[in-house]
């Protein structure tokens, strides 16, 4: 029995082997993931035809010495290019993959079913009326063809078609968010330039004082400690202009690393066009319950709602039974293939009802059902939090907008007073110290105003990144197919 059984394990094994190296040659021959072509987003959803142009355009002359960056164009070179949006990208790629797949289910699999059959044991050899065959290897193939479920098959494309839709929104979440981080460096190098500005002019009033005190020295003829201090005030000067070039090297690097731009290119930066990004906003003049309908999170919480409804309708397809058709040489019970003659072919519908499951669908309707009801109280949970994120961010505007105003209020006081020394001076009444020390407390008070409203304008980002108006200009409203 074991010399007759061993041809048939000998083929076995071997076509195991052959399945296997087949298997692990492929598995050695993939390649690693590459990132996606520089042009991914132009190909995107929900960014208006009318950018499209700009789309493209943003990599032209990028590394043109003479070109200057403004804001609008740092904006679509990162939705061009940047690393930071490669993961939410490919996922966009996968998913559609993933419906064009779930698309194609709705067609049967054909399957070519090659059986190859021998006896393992013999103990109808010696019986009168066996076949002139018994005992020998027998090669049969056959058809199979699975019918897929039509109601799961179509609940799970709508299923893949929201998850499609959940994958541009979460996109376009991360454009937008990189959007606002670009807004967010533009207003601070514009910031950075205006206070260099004005630490640079308060520069020569530390080389004055140490001309006047070297000059008070040789007329008294004695050694005083004025001149020391002059001097080191003066080296201070210099590293506060030093401290802020800096800031504004570093705060250009993380902008082009942002953008996807080497980090050794000499990036010119059009800081003025930094003044456009709050223009003409306005956030008393809406409302929160409109902006949140024009939210991403509005829309993505509205999806999840009906991709829970589907879930649900998947489940229950689990209840119907399965189909098949197979063509092959096995007979029905009752019958038998002759010993003589030609072998008939034999189609077999087959319908595959469960019966008991032990509750194994009744528990993932359920667990579809909870899903839901999940989805219902984050959607009433993240609304919520945002009308209160909303009230925040117009308490943080008053705040910055009352400081600023502060600020201003005594950058007026500090000139005054300078300008009050100044004419006494011109009239011999004030020493020039007391006027350098007020000239030099009216540029801190500059600086200290730059810096209020840096703080006043990026309080009203985030108000307008929190309204959805920023990335609105940019890729316009979110798509209401989702929903």
């Amino acid at each position: 029995m074991l010399k007759t059984a061993a041809p048939l394990v000998l083929l076995v094994l071997f076509s195991l082997c052959f399945a296997l190296s087949g298997c692990s040659s492929q598995k050695a021959g993939i390649q690693s993931p590459q990132l996606p072509a520089r042009h991914w987003l132009t190909a995107v959803p929900g960014v208006p035809a009318e950018r499209k142009t700009k789309l493209e355009n943003a990599v032209q002359n990028l590394y043109d010495p003479a070109k200057k960056f403004a804001f609008e164009d740092t904006v679509y070179l990162a939705i061009q290019q940047s690393p930071m949006l490669v993961n939410s990208a490919v996922n966009l790629e996968i998913k559609r993959l993933a419906l064009t797949d779930s698309l194609w289910k709705y067609l049967p699999e054909p399957r070519l079913v090659f059986t190859i059959t021998n006896n393992l044991t013999r103990y109808n050899e010696d019986t009168r009326y066996v076949s002139g065959d018994y005992g020998q290897t027998k090669f049969d193939v056959g058809f199979r063809c699975d019918f897929p479920n039509p109601i799961a098959t179509y609940f799970d494309n709508q299923v893949q078609r929201g998850m499609l839709n959940l994958a541009i929104s979460t996109h376009r979440k991360a454009v937008g968010e990189a959007i606002y981080n670009i807004a967010k460096m533009y207003l601070r190098l514009k910031s950075f330039a205006e206070i260099l500005q004005a630490k640079k002019d308060v520069l020569p009033l530390g080389k004055e004082m140490k001309q006047y005190w070297q000059q008070v020295e040789l007329v008294e003829g004695k050694q005083g400690v004025q001149l020391n201090l002059a001097d080191e005030h003066t080296k201070e000067l210099e590293l506060t202009v030093e401290k802020t070039q800096m800031e504004t090297t570093m705060e250009k690097t993380r902008l082009k690393i942002l953008a996807g731009i080497d980090v050794h290119h000499k990036m010119m930066i059009d800081e003025a066009s930094a003044d456009r990004i709050l223009a003409n906003f306005n956030g008393h003049s809406l409302k929160w319950e409109d902006r949140w309908s024009c939210s991403e999170d509005d829309v993505l919480l509205r999806a999840q709602i009906k991709l829970a409804d589907y879930n649900i309708m998947v489940a229950w397809a689990q209840y119907l039974p399965l189909m098949s058709v197979e063509a092959n040489k096995q007979p029905p019970s009752g019958q038998a293939q002759p010993s003589g003659g030609e072998e008939d072919v034999f189609l077999h519908f087959k319908f595959d009802f469960p019966l008991i499951d032990w509750g194994h669908r009744y528990r993932g309707v359920q667990t579809a059902r909870m899903q839901k009801a999940q989805a219902f109280h984050e959607m009433a949970r993240k609304r919520t939090e945002y009308s209160n994120r909303w009230l925040q961010a117009e308490q943080g505007v008053a705040l910055a907008e009352n400081q600023y105003k502060i600020a201003r209020t005594r950058f007026k006081t500090a000139e005054l007073q300078y300008k009050e020394a100044l004419i006494a001076f011109r009239e011999g009444i004030e020493e020039m110290p007391v006027v350098t020390n007020l000239h030099e407390q009216m540029a801190n008070a500059l600086i200290a105003l730059i810096e209020s409203e840096l703080h006043y304008n990026m309080a009203k980002l985030d108000w307008m990144y929190l309204a959805n108006v920023l990335q609105e200009r940019f890729l316009g409203l979110p798509m209401k197919t989702l929903m």
